[in-house]
């Protein structure tokens, strides 16, 4: 069952690509966005990287801390996202998919297949300026769709935002706002 606004957020506590431990229960003194994603040679995903790294400073500015899951190991994760991104969120591998499963963020071909759209095409392409080229290593689920969370201070879910498609994730300024 999705997980819904109002609903106090699972717990966890795993480790990041770096080792350190990350306790969802000891981040209550901010609020956390939490972004399950695809895969880390995923174009799209990191096209959606390169937006938060473009909102970074106003999330830190209202508090907000950026956790992104993703299914790939850590030394892939090391590799494809650390090492394009200038970033100062948490990056958490889950390729046994516990966390994907504890807040239920399934794979679908009905929505995978939704991505098909001209805004889809243009997201590619805007991938694709910045170098992140379509393709790469498939380390997960192809047909997994991402989902947002905005969980407050009180670990409460604030935003449960399911994606219909690829491409769909939360909007950052109602994020921010």
């Amino acid at each position: 069952m999705k997980l819904k606004i109002g609903q106090k957020v699972p717990k966890f506590i795993k480790e990041d690509i770096w080792g350190n431990e990350i306790n969802l229960s000891e981040l209550n003194s901010q609020k956390v966005l939490l972004t399950f994603f695809r895969y880390a040679e995923c174009a799209l995903c990191n096209l959606r990287i390169s937006e938060v790294m473009r909102y970074q400073t106003q999330m830190q500015e209202q508090g907000i801390h950026f956790i992104a899951v993703f299914e790939s190991p850590v030394d892939s994760l090391q590799k494809s996202v650390a090492n394009r991104h200038q970033f100062k969120f948490t990056i958490i591998a889950d390729p046994d998919r516990e966390l994907y499963n504890l807040f239920q963020v399934k794979p679908s071909w009905t929505n995978f297949f939704r991505t098909m759209s001209f805004k889809a095409i243009k997201k590619v392409i805007d991938a694709n300026k910045l170098g992140f080229k379509p393709g790469g290593k498939v380390e997960g689920a192809f047909n997994r769709i991402p989902a947002d969370f905005l969980i407050s201070k009180s670990e409460i879910i604030e935003i449960a935002h399911y994606g219909n498609s690829v491409i769909d994730h939360l909007p950052l300024n109602e994020i921010l706002n």
